[in-house]
């Protein structure tokens, strides 16, 4: 079937609204055609892509030149993760240029009517994702993450396609946006308890790359699972970095995932993969337990404030030692609430650095790493490692508890495991 436009749509296409609706509705009538979509389905709301890494110098200047022309976004939209802490940045070796580049950008969007959040927790803090709500939003773990855990419906909308969204309030209808293709068609059994957002984000990590494939969604079946907002974070961010994965079920936890019979739509596939708690824990090869890493990264998605609160407890009054440094990146509402309540006073005096608004892998890594002299890195997000490797870093998966222990006293804890392979 050919795709059908309204009237509305019509007159945008034929520039009647304007430029830069005709612009984005040629957009996504290419996309739609790619795909076979037949029509389109309104979102209520955008996540617009706020860093240079992946606009580059073309892609600020065409949201500069739709912005000049009168673009006004229709629906809220606002914007993830950038590349820069605007206020930091200087202490990173961030490059001047970038951190130029990036205020335009985030001008550009800001004129156009963008909500200026710079964050990849968007559905922990600004806009919570709601059952069956339509979205086009881009940051990949905020995707897996609103499909997943809340059951609305986006497929990835990354760069200009988020802005043809929010100018058109409409995508597609194909793809997560259709009930057939929600239902999990691979089934994963854990053989074991999952304690803490480490090894969910090593789970994520295993399910996304045994599959590999951005259609295809799991379902995982945990014993006794009962995770929280912070752990299915953590496994939608490292399932979307290892595989593409952009919908998921827990069963017994994710709304669309009552049982395995309904997950998979009635039929559940005869082969059931199952995977051990020694599959997990042997998954990455272990760091020599002597060895001090340079840095502690919690990052990859952006903290959000009860995780920051467990890095303060279980440092209690101890200081970052010397030779390491601990860095957190969290989103302007979370530092809000961290200065408002005397945490980030407490946090920056016993040695933690605090970035805002942006994520540690996409500022500049590899230029980050030599403006620290930095080597190996420590970290609980198996995301982050993921992306750190090709930036010339040694990383090392742990814990939260086995981070901040790194963190504050010689020597490593056994069990920490480093990024010498993938799961």
């Amino acid at each position: 079937m050919a795709l059908v436009l309204d009237e509305k749509q019509q007159a945008m296409l034929q520039g009647d609204m304007g430029e830069p609706w005709r612009w984005a509705m040629n957009q996504q009538i290419q996309v739609a055609e790619f795909f076979g979509a037949t029509r389109f389905v309104a979102v209520d709301s955008a996540q617009a892509g706020a860093e240079v890494g992946t606009m580059g110098e073309v892609g600020v200047e065409l949201v500069e030149q739709l912005a000049e022309a009168g673009a006004r976004f229709q629906i809220p939209t606002i914007t993830a993760a950038c590349s820069v802490d605007f206020q930091r940045s200087e202490g990173y070796g961030v490059p001047s240029s970038q951190v130029a580049l990036e205020h335009r950008l985030h001008k550009a969007l800001r004129q156009m009517g963008c909500i200026d959040t710079s964050t990849c927790i968007n559905y922990q803090t600004v806009s919570p994702p709601r059952f069956r709500q339509h979205l086009a939003w881009g940051d990949t773990g905020a995707v897996a993450f609103a499909n997943g855990v809340a059951g609305a419906r986006s497929n990835y909308e990354a760069g200009p396609a988020s802005i043809a969204a929010a100018l058109t309030g409409m995508v597609p209808a194909y793809g997560f946006h259709l009930a057939e293709n929600r239902r999990a068609t691979r089934v994963f059994e854990v053989g074991g308890l999952m304690r803490g957002t480490a090894d969910w984000s090593a789970l994520g990590a295993w399910v996304g790359k045994e599959i590999a494939d951005y259609w295809t969604v799991p379902a995982v079946v945990v014993p006794d699972a009962n995770p929280g907002i912070d752990e299915l974070k953590h496994f939608a961010a490292a399932a979307a970095s290892f595989g593409s994965i952009a919908m998921f079920h827990v069963v017994g936890c994710t709304p669309e995932a009552p049982t395995l019979l309904e997950a998979c739509g009635g039929k559940v596939p005869e082969r059931l993969e199952r995977i051990s708690r020694d599959d997990l824990a042997h998954a990455f090869p272990t760091l020599p337990a002597r060895e001090q890493p340079d840095l502690v990264v919690f990052s990859a998605p952006q903290l959000s404030i009860h995780e920051v609160a467990l890095i303060m407890r279980l440092m209690g009054t101890r200081q970052v030692r010397q030779g390491t440094r601990v860095i957190v990146t969290i989103n302007a509402q979370v530092e809000g609430e961290l200065a408002r309540t005397g945490m980030l006073q407490t946090l920056e005096a016993a040695g933690v650095e605090i970035l805002c608004g942006t994520c540690f892998y996409v500022m500049a890594p590899a230029v980050v790493r030599l403006a620290l002299n930095a080597r190996t890195v420590l970290t609980p997000s198996t995301k982050l490692l993921n992306i750190l490797r090709g930036a010339g870093y040694e990383v090392a998966l742990g814990s939260v508890e086995q981070c901040v222990e790194a963190a504050v006293h010689a020597g490593v804890h056994a069990g920490v495991h480093a990024a010498g392979g993938t799961p």
